[in-house]
């Protein structure tokens, strides 16, 4: 009884917990760079019940890194993407805001099983003094737009994710060993603290609240 108890404990521990891997590899080999290793955080929530047909009508803002400035730990990474033909720079697109910086795969079942949630967060606390931006970590990176613009379609993903292409903005930020891995990033550029695994609606509205006060 007590090795049962034991076992289930740790599957428990494992469903609350799970991410997947993100290990990098080899720098030359970025389609190979994020290993996942649990899937077994899927089967513990339904994802979004949202289907392309009641999602569509809107473009989802997908758009690929196309430089990343270095930074000191503990601080916002700075980057540019390019859109509608303007470059913006993510400092100025997020400026006197709380940011929730989601690093996130599709391939990563733990990732999907979060986006719902995220984006409830997303639509209660739009227009205020708050922003998410997902950050791609896509194995396949040949067919990365398509593949984020389509999951964001079907799944009704209003807000914006960036690619990162060759893994620039994850290794800016120290190193992404596990995805989801979510930092959120208060006013002054500062990051207050950093969520590693899948989270719950509930987790990520307390972690605002904390990085207001």
């Amino acid at each position: 009884m007590l090795k049962k108890s034991i076992s289930l404990l740790a599957i428990m521990l494992v469903l609350s917990f799970a991410s997947c891997r993100s290990e990098v590899k080899d720098q030359q080999e970025p389609k190979d760079n994020y290993t996942e290793v649990s899937e077994l955080a899927e089967q513990t929530k339904s994802e979004s019940n949202n289907t392309p047909e009641q999602n569509a009508g809107f473009t989802p803002q997908v758009f690929f890194a196309t430089s990343v400035s270095p930074a000191k730990p503990g601080n916002l990474v700075d980057f540019v993407w390019k859109q509608d033909g303007k470059e913006i720079k993510f400092s100025d697109y997020v400026k006197g805001k709380i940011v929730l910086l989601n690093f996130w795969g599709t391939w990563c079942p733990p990732c999907r099983r979060e986006i719902p949630d995220l984006i409830e967060v997303h639509q209660e606390s739009e227009g205020k003094d708050f922003v998410i931006v997902g950050i791609t970590l896509e194995r396949d990176i040949e067919n990365a737009e398509r593949n984020v613009k389509d999951f964001a379609t079907q799944k009704g993903i209003k807000y914006l994710n960036i690619i990162d292409k060759d893994g620039a903005i994850a290794r800016a930020y120290g190193g992404i060993n596990a995805v989801p891995t979510t930092f959120i990033i208060d006013k002054r550029g500062k990051i207050v603290e950093t969520l590693i695994g899948a989270r719950m609606k509930q987790d990520f509205l307390d972690a605002i609240n904390r990085a207001r006060k």
